[in-house]
């Protein structure tokens, strides 16, 4: 599936968003398959008040490609015709074959409609969606899921016309961690016909933001309104899903769910540390950073998104639960900053250590425990040594198994490490290995507009990500329920098996 394509010039890229994993990620990886006349980046886009960042990244790195900006626009409708009726001419003249969607997600909808009317192969950023205040507006928090259906509706909708692929960047699909992990779901699924029966998952990304750093961060913001379950949120809610369905019996599987979710806002974290407490860690200095009092900044907080959400969702069949899964999200955790003034580069470079840990049981068979525990935020270079507890790419999945129902050949625990399983040599030491496995995301997506894939072949299109969607609508509406006084628990219908 990865192999390497021939060289076809005829691919051409284009890429909306240029801002810090565009630049980590894809334009570095599709500028390496451009040398060897895999496809072309041809074109770029981004908002006219990023101009002077994008100009002096692309002299750094000699990156040659025609860039278009755009003046910021009201996200949560289509692109102004002014903007579309440009970059649709530019595309048509370039020969443009596939967009890359890497923009903040409130944009994401207005770009991949104007996409699919162009009939473009897309790859596009998680989540599919999020909205302005989707944490406190009901209406919002339901848009999500109608966004989804939208943009679903419109790719059905092309593909009677022209076979394309509409693929999600959930790179966790494609990690040889968990593809271990979804194997042998399947191998107890199979040999005992036992589904999956809980599932414990928690994610913390190790970033430590501070009181007013809240108010005026855009990079991954709270301050429009949404939080943590729309930035890394949405990849756990979709690897769980992910999971469950690598277990699916059709005669036992869910038909419904119910959810409860309990958000940690801005306000609590700032009850947790307020600003007497950073002058003791910081000093003085800290002063020129208290632009505002705790009591103000508790007003702007008001209708900001989550920092941290804790999700109970119930997997229902004829009304019985037969899975409860726990999702716990996490922005306020452990982290390696430990400096006043933000770094450049809030993605990877502002004290960030990821933690993840999941727990899968099949009844009475199986449990299995993986989990990737860093202690560095130092990403950029990695040594043999960083596959070990603690390290850049640790990463370790732990197998219980019912020896005496297996029988005398199976082993009661196995343990396996990322760099054990990496079987196709995908991994690089010098590299991230999920930063790795975003460079097959991308491979993937060449090799399918070079006719080397089929479509069904492609692990994360659009038409398996109904009910990633549908938890994050969810768990907006449970928390403005909650809000509200109002009854918490969200139940709906399981529309993907």
């Amino acid at each position: 599936m990865f192999d390497f394509l021939k060289p076809n010039k005829s691919i051409n890229l284009m890429i909306v968003g240029v801002g810090a994993h565009a630049r980590r990620i894809y334009i570095p990886v599709i500028n390496r398959l451009a040398k060897k006349s895999f496809c072309n980046l041809v074109l770029g886009v981004d908002l006219a008040g990023q101009r002077e960042s994008v100009e002096e990244y692309l002299k750094q790195k000699e990156i040659n490609i025609e860039m278009h900006y755009v003046e910021k626009f009201d996200a949560s409708i289509k692109l102004p015709p002014q903007i579309e009726e440009e970059l649709t001419k530019v595309v048509k003249e370039r020969n443009i074959n596939g967009v890359v969607i890497s923009t903040e997600p409130i944009s994401h909808k207005a770009y991949a409609k104007w996409a699919l009317k162009l009939g473009l192969n897309i790859l596009m950023d998680k989540p599919i969606t999020t909205r302005e205040d989707v944490s406190h507006d009901i209406k919002q928090a339901q848009g999500i899921y109608d966004d989804y259906r939208e943009l679903l509706a419109d790719y059905l909708s092309l593909q009677k016309k022209k076979k394309t692929i509409f693929s999600i960047n959930v790179q966790r699909r494609y990690e040889a961690g968990f593809q271990k992990v979804f194997s042998l779901i399947n191998e107890v699924r199979n040999r005992f016909n036992a589904p999956v029966t809980s599932i414990q998952s928690m994610h913390s990304d190790g970033v430590w933001i501070f009181p007013n750093e809240i108010v005026e961060q855009d990079y991954h913001p709270y301050n429009t309104g949404y939080g943590k379950c729309s930035h890394s949120g949405y990849h756990i809610l979709d690897i769980d899903w992910q999971f469950y369905k690598a277990g699916l019996i059709k005669d036992k599987a869910a038909d419904e769910f119910e959810l409860f979710t309990s958000f940690l806002t801005s306000t609590g974290l700032l009850t947790q540390f307020n600003q007497k407490d950073y002058l003791k860690y910081f000093g003085k200095e800290y002063k020129s950073e208290m632009k505002r009092s705790d009591k103000e900044l508790k007003g702007l907080y008001e209708n900001y998104g989550e920092i941290d959400a804790f999700t109970t969702i119930r997997l229902l069949k004829e009304n019985v639960n037969v899975c409860n899964v726990s999702v716990n999200l996490i922005h306020d955790g452990f982290s390696r900053r430990a400096w006043l003034k933000p770094n450049k580069d809030l993605y990877k470079g502002n004290g960030r250590v990821r933690h993840q840990y999941y727990n899968i049981e099949q009844g009475p068979f199986q449990c299995i425990q993986a989990y990737n525990y860093q202690s560095n935020d130092a990403h950029d270079e990695n040594t043999i040594d960083d596959y070990k507890f603690g390290g850049n790419n640790h990463f370790e999945i732990n197998v219980f198994r019912n020896k005496r129902m297996f029988g005398d050949n199976e082993m009661a625990l196995r343990s396996y490490n990322i760099k054990d399983l990496d079987t196709e040599n995908r991994l690089i030491d010098s590299k991230l290995y999920n930063e790795v496995t975003k460079e097959f995301v991308i491979l993937e997506f060449v090799n399918f507009i070079s006719g080397k894939i089929k479509r069904e072949d492609v692990k994360s299109n659009i038409t398996s990500h109904s009910m990633p969607a549908k938890f994050l609508s969810s768990i907006y509406q449970s928390n403005i329920l909650y809000r509200q006084q109002k009854n918490p628990l969200v139940r709906s219908s399981i529309d993907e098996r």
